[in-house]
Protein backbone atom coordinates (compact mmCIF):
# COMPACT_ATOMS: atom_id res chain seq x y z
CA UNK A 1 0.00 0.00 0.00
CA UNK A 2 1.53 3.31 -1.07
CA UNK A 3 1.95 6.17 1.38
CA UNK A 4 -1.03 8.17 0.06
CA UNK A 5 -3.56 5.35 0.44
CA UNK A 6 -2.12 4.39 3.83
CA UNK A 7 -2.80 7.91 5.07
CA UNK A 8 -6.32 7.86 3.59
CA UNK A 9 -7.29 4.58 5.28
CA UNK A 10 -5.92 5.77 8.62
CA UNK A 11 -8.04 8.96 8.42
CA UNK A 12 -11.21 6.97 7.58
CA UNK A 13 -10.69 4.57 10.50
CA UNK A 14 -10.13 7.45 12.90
CA UNK A 15 -13.35 9.11 11.73
CA UNK A 16 -15.34 5.94 12.36
CA UNK A 17 -13.77 5.37 15.76
CA UNK A 18 -14.71 8.87 16.99
CA UNK A 19 -18.33 8.42 15.93
CA UNK A 20 -18.39 10.90 13.07
CA UNK A 21 -17.63 10.59 9.36
CA UNK A 22 -16.37 13.16 6.88
CA UNK A 23 -17.22 13.07 3.16
CA UNK A 24 -14.66 11.02 1.22
CA UNK A 25 -13.57 14.12 -0.71
CA UNK A 26 -12.73 15.90 2.53
CA UNK A 27 -10.78 12.90 3.83
CA UNK A 28 -8.91 12.62 0.55
CA UNK A 29 -8.08 16.31 0.71
CA UNK A 30 -6.89 15.86 4.26
CA UNK A 31 -4.63 13.04 3.11
CA UNK A 32 -3.03 15.35 0.52
CA UNK A 33 -2.53 18.15 3.02
CA UNK A 34 0.79 18.29 4.81
CA UNK A 35 0.19 17.90 8.54
CA UNK A 36 1.26 20.94 10.57
CA UNK A 37 1.91 20.43 14.26
CA UNK A 38 0.22 23.04 16.43
CA UNK A 39 0.79 23.72 20.08
CA UNK A 40 -2.45 23.66 22.08
CA UNK A 41 -2.95 26.41 24.59
CA UNK A 42 -3.26 25.05 28.12
CA UNK A 43 -6.79 25.15 29.44
CA UNK A 44 -7.42 27.68 32.19
CA UNK A 45 -8.46 26.12 35.45
CA UNK A 46 -12.03 26.83 36.44
CA UNK A 47 -12.12 28.68 39.75
CA UNK A 48 -14.94 27.48 41.96
CA UNK A 49 -16.47 30.41 43.81
CA UNK A 50 -18.53 29.34 46.80
CA UNK A 51 -18.97 29.87 50.51
CA UNK A 52 -19.15 27.16 53.19
CA UNK A 53 -22.23 26.37 55.24
CA UNK A 54 -21.04 25.98 58.82
CA UNK A 55 -23.09 23.16 60.31
CA UNK A 56 -24.02 24.13 63.86
CA UNK A 57 -26.74 22.65 66.06
CA UNK A 58 -27.70 26.06 67.45
CA UNK A 59 -27.49 28.24 64.31
CA UNK A 60 -28.84 27.05 60.97
CA UNK A 61 -27.73 29.96 58.78
CA UNK A 62 -24.02 30.29 59.61
CA UNK A 63 -21.68 30.66 56.63
CA UNK A 64 -17.97 31.17 56.04
CA UNK A 65 -17.63 33.56 53.07
CA UNK A 66 -14.15 32.19 52.39
CA UNK A 67 -13.90 30.82 48.85
CA UNK A 68 -15.87 33.50 47.04
CA UNK A 69 -13.91 34.91 44.07
CA UNK A 70 -14.40 38.50 42.89
CA UNK A 71 -14.14 39.91 39.36
CA UNK A 72 -10.38 40.43 39.76
CA UNK A 73 -9.81 36.77 40.57
CA UNK A 74 -9.20 37.46 44.25
CA UNK A 75 -10.56 34.92 46.69
CA UNK A 76 -11.86 35.63 50.19
CA UNK A 77 -9.61 33.89 52.68
CA UNK A 78 -11.22 31.06 54.64
CA UNK A 79 -12.09 31.37 58.33
CA UNK A 80 -12.06 35.17 58.29
CA UNK A 81 -15.57 36.44 57.44
CA UNK A 82 -18.65 34.71 58.86
CA UNK A 83 -22.34 35.62 58.66
CA UNK A 84 -24.96 33.92 60.82
CA UNK A 85 -28.33 33.92 62.52
CA UNK A 86 -28.78 34.15 66.30
CA UNK A 87 -26.06 32.71 68.52
CA UNK A 88 -28.25 32.40 71.61
CA UNK A 89 -28.64 28.60 71.42
CA UNK A 90 -25.12 27.49 70.49
CA UNK A 91 -24.04 24.20 71.99
CA UNK A 92 -20.61 23.59 73.53
CA UNK A 93 -19.63 21.79 70.33
CA UNK A 94 -20.79 24.76 68.24
CA UNK A 95 -18.71 27.13 70.32
CA UNK A 96 -15.65 24.93 70.02
CA UNK A 97 -16.05 24.72 66.24
CA UNK A 98 -16.35 28.50 65.85
CA UNK A 99 -13.41 29.28 68.12
CA UNK A 100 -11.02 26.42 67.33
CA UNK A 101 -11.78 25.67 63.68
CA UNK A 102 -12.93 29.07 62.41
CA UNK A 103 -10.71 31.19 64.68
CA UNK A 104 -13.58 33.44 65.76
CA UNK A 105 -12.40 36.53 67.63
CA UNK A 106 -15.31 39.00 67.29
CA UNK A 107 -19.09 38.58 67.41
CA UNK A 108 -21.05 41.59 66.09
CA UNK A 109 -24.71 41.43 67.17
CA UNK A 110 -26.91 43.52 64.83
CA UNK A 111 -30.21 42.79 66.63
CA UNK A 112 -32.44 45.22 68.50
CA UNK A 113 -31.89 45.93 72.17
CA UNK A 114 -34.92 43.86 73.19
CA UNK A 115 -33.76 40.88 71.08
CA UNK A 116 -30.34 41.07 72.69
CA UNK A 117 -31.91 41.06 76.16
CA UNK A 118 -34.48 38.33 75.53
CA UNK A 119 -32.07 35.97 73.73
CA UNK A 120 -28.51 37.01 74.56
CA UNK A 121 -25.62 35.56 72.59
CA UNK A 122 -23.76 32.69 74.20
CA UNK A 123 -20.53 34.17 75.55
CA UNK A 124 -17.54 32.35 74.11
CA UNK A 125 -14.16 32.41 75.80
CA UNK A 126 -11.75 34.69 73.97
CA UNK A 127 -14.48 36.13 71.71
CA UNK A 128 -15.29 39.83 71.92
CA UNK A 129 -19.02 40.66 71.81
CA UNK A 130 -19.93 43.92 70.06
CA UNK A 131 -23.54 45.14 70.20
CA UNK A 132 -24.38 47.18 67.10
CA UNK A 133 -28.15 47.27 66.70
CA UNK A 134 -29.28 48.35 63.23
CA UNK A 135 -32.64 49.38 64.69
CA UNK A 136 -33.34 50.49 68.25
CA UNK A 137 -36.62 48.58 68.12
CA UNK A 138 -39.00 47.31 65.45
CA UNK A 139 -42.33 49.04 64.77
CA UNK A 140 -45.54 47.01 65.31
CA UNK A 141 -46.26 44.42 62.64
CA UNK A 142 -48.70 45.49 59.90
CA UNK A 143 -52.04 43.80 59.34
CA UNK A 144 -51.08 40.48 57.75
CA UNK A 145 -54.67 39.90 56.63
CA UNK A 146 -53.94 42.43 53.87
CA UNK A 147 -52.24 41.29 50.68
CA UNK A 148 -48.49 42.01 50.33
CA UNK A 149 -48.33 43.55 53.81
CA UNK A 150 -45.12 41.66 54.63
CA UNK A 151 -43.45 42.60 51.35
CA UNK A 152 -44.05 46.30 51.96
CA UNK A 153 -42.83 45.97 55.55
CA UNK A 154 -39.63 44.21 54.48
CA UNK A 155 -38.84 46.71 51.73
CA UNK A 156 -39.28 49.59 54.18
CA UNK A 157 -37.00 47.81 56.66
CA UNK A 158 -34.25 47.57 54.04
CA UNK A 159 -34.78 51.21 53.09
CA UNK A 160 -34.55 52.38 56.70
CA UNK A 161 -31.44 50.32 57.45
CA UNK A 162 -29.36 52.45 55.07
CA UNK A 163 -31.11 55.82 55.35
CA UNK A 164 -31.23 56.19 59.15
CA UNK A 165 -28.33 57.28 61.33
CA UNK A 166 -28.91 54.27 63.60
CA UNK A 167 -28.52 51.80 60.75
CA UNK A 168 -25.38 53.43 59.39
CA UNK A 169 -23.88 53.61 62.88
CA UNK A 170 -24.32 49.85 63.29
CA UNK A 171 -22.67 49.02 59.98
CA UNK A 172 -19.85 51.49 60.68
CA UNK A 173 -19.25 49.51 63.86
CA UNK A 174 -19.07 46.28 61.85
CA UNK A 175 -16.46 47.74 59.50
CA UNK A 176 -14.47 49.11 62.42
CA UNK A 177 -14.20 45.57 63.81
CA UNK A 178 -13.18 44.27 60.39
CA UNK A 179 -10.44 46.90 60.17
CA UNK A 180 -8.93 46.18 63.59
CA UNK A 181 -9.33 42.40 63.37
CA UNK A 182 -6.03 40.45 63.48
CA UNK A 183 -4.99 38.85 60.18
CA UNK A 184 -5.41 35.30 61.46
CA UNK A 185 -8.80 35.75 63.14
CA UNK A 186 -12.46 35.82 62.07
CA UNK A 187 -15.25 38.35 62.51
CA UNK A 188 -18.85 37.09 62.66
CA UNK A 189 -21.90 39.32 62.25
CA UNK A 190 -25.47 38.20 62.79
CA UNK A 191 -29.06 39.18 63.41
CA UNK A 192 -32.00 36.98 64.41
CA UNK A 193 -32.56 34.93 61.25
CA UNK A 194 -29.25 35.91 59.65
CA UNK A 195 -30.99 36.98 56.46
CA UNK A 196 -31.90 40.68 56.55
CA UNK A 197 -29.67 42.82 58.76
CA UNK A 198 -26.86 40.28 58.43
CA UNK A 199 -27.66 40.00 54.72
CA UNK A 200 -27.29 43.74 54.20
CA UNK A 201 -24.08 43.75 56.22
CA UNK A 202 -22.76 41.03 53.94
CA UNK A 203 -23.74 43.07 50.88
CA UNK A 204 -21.67 45.99 52.17
CA UNK A 205 -18.68 43.80 53.04
CA UNK A 206 -18.72 42.06 49.65
CA UNK A 207 -19.11 45.42 47.89
CA UNK A 208 -16.05 46.72 49.75
CA UNK A 209 -14.18 43.63 48.51
CA UNK A 210 -15.07 44.32 44.85
CA UNK A 211 -17.85 41.78 44.37
CA UNK A 212 -20.57 42.40 41.81
CA UNK A 213 -24.21 42.97 42.62
CA UNK A 214 -25.06 39.65 40.95
CA UNK A 215 -22.62 37.76 43.19
CA UNK A 216 -23.95 39.54 46.27
CA UNK A 217 -27.56 38.71 45.36
CA UNK A 218 -26.67 35.05 44.82
CA UNK A 219 -25.17 34.83 48.31
CA UNK A 220 -28.11 36.74 49.81
CA UNK A 221 -30.71 34.33 48.42
CA UNK A 222 -28.97 31.29 49.94
CA UNK A 223 -30.73 32.03 53.24
CA UNK A 224 -33.93 30.57 51.78
CA UNK A 225 -32.23 27.17 51.50
CA UNK A 226 -30.51 27.21 54.88
CA UNK A 227 -33.59 28.40 56.78
CA UNK A 228 -36.07 25.83 55.44
CA UNK A 229 -36.37 23.83 58.68
CA UNK A 230 -36.13 26.89 60.93
CA UNK A 231 -38.88 28.62 58.99
CA UNK A 232 -41.16 25.59 59.21
CA UNK A 233 -41.02 25.87 62.97
CA UNK A 234 -41.48 29.66 62.83
CA UNK A 235 -44.52 29.30 60.59
CA UNK A 236 -46.16 26.82 62.97
CA UNK A 237 -45.61 29.19 65.89
CA UNK A 238 -46.95 32.19 64.00
CA UNK A 239 -50.03 30.31 62.83
CA UNK A 240 -50.72 29.10 66.38
CA UNK A 241 -50.31 32.63 67.73
CA UNK A 242 -52.66 34.02 65.11
CA UNK A 243 -55.34 31.48 65.97
CA UNK A 244 -54.85 32.09 69.70
CA UNK A 245 -55.88 35.70 69.09
CA UNK A 246 -59.13 34.45 67.58
CA UNK A 247 -58.15 35.51 64.08
CA UNK A 248 -58.94 33.60 60.90
CA UNK A 249 -55.91 32.00 59.26
CA UNK A 250 -56.40 32.84 55.56
CA UNK A 251 -54.10 32.07 52.60
CA UNK A 252 -53.15 35.77 52.59
CA UNK A 253 -52.02 35.62 56.21
CA UNK A 254 -49.95 32.49 55.56
CA UNK A 255 -48.41 34.10 52.46
CA UNK A 256 -47.42 37.13 54.54
CA UNK A 257 -45.82 34.91 57.19
CA UNK A 258 -43.78 33.18 54.48
CA UNK A 259 -42.75 36.50 52.91
CA UNK A 260 -41.62 37.75 56.31
CA UNK A 261 -39.53 34.62 57.03
CA UNK A 262 -37.82 34.44 53.64
CA UNK A 263 -35.65 36.64 51.48
CA UNK A 264 -36.55 38.05 48.10
CA UNK A 265 -34.56 39.88 45.48
CA UNK A 266 -37.08 42.74 45.79
CA UNK A 267 -36.01 43.32 49.42
CA UNK A 268 -32.35 43.69 48.49
CA UNK A 269 -33.31 45.84 45.52
CA UNK A 270 -35.14 48.19 47.90
CA UNK A 271 -31.84 48.67 49.73
CA UNK A 272 -29.95 49.35 46.50
CA UNK A 273 -32.64 51.79 45.38
CA UNK A 274 -32.47 53.71 48.68
CA UNK A 275 -28.68 53.89 48.36
CA UNK A 276 -28.83 55.09 44.76
CA UNK A 277 -31.41 57.79 45.59
CA UNK A 278 -29.53 59.15 48.62
CA UNK A 279 -25.90 58.52 47.67
CA UNK A 280 -25.77 57.80 43.95
CA UNK A 281 -24.06 54.40 44.12
CA UNK A 282 -22.87 51.68 46.47
CA UNK A 283 -19.31 53.02 46.21
CA UNK A 284 -20.42 56.46 47.36
CA UNK A 285 -22.45 54.90 50.18
CA UNK A 286 -19.37 53.07 51.45
CA UNK A 287 -17.47 56.37 51.42
CA UNK A 288 -20.10 58.90 52.52
CA UNK A 289 -22.64 56.71 54.31
CA UNK A 290 -20.22 54.46 56.19
CA UNK A 291 -17.20 56.78 56.18
CA UNK A 292 -14.72 54.38 54.61
CA UNK A 293 -11.64 55.92 53.02
CA UNK A 294 -9.82 54.55 49.97
CA UNK A 295 -6.96 53.53 52.27
CA UNK A 296 -9.34 51.59 54.51
CA UNK A 297 -10.92 49.82 51.54
CA UNK A 298 -7.45 48.78 50.37
CA UNK A 299 -6.67 47.60 53.89
CA UNK A 300 -9.81 45.45 53.95
CA UNK A 301 -8.98 43.96 50.56
CA UNK A 302 -5.39 43.23 51.59
CA UNK A 303 -6.52 41.61 54.84
CA UNK A 304 -9.38 39.45 53.59
CA UNK A 305 -8.54 38.70 49.95
CA UNK A 306 -5.82 36.67 48.27
CA UNK A 307 -3.54 38.70 45.92
CA UNK A 308 -4.83 39.36 42.40
CA UNK A 309 -3.39 37.04 39.74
Amino acid sequence: MNKRWSTLVTAMLLATTLGWQQPLATVTAAAKTTTTQTTKKPKRKTVVSTSTHIKLQGASNARDLGGYVNSKGQKIKIHRLIRSNSLSTLTKADQKKLVKTYHLATDVDLRTISEQKQSPDVRMKGVKLVKANVFKEFPPLPDFSKKNAANKMMEKTYHDAVTTAQGRKAYKSLFHQLLINPKNKAVLWHCSAGKDRAGMGTAFVLSALDFSRAAITKDYLKSNAYLVQTNKVNLQKEEAGWKAQGKTLTPTVIANFKDENGVQKAYLNAMYKAIDVKYGSMSKFLHKGLGLTNAQLKQLQANYLTPAK
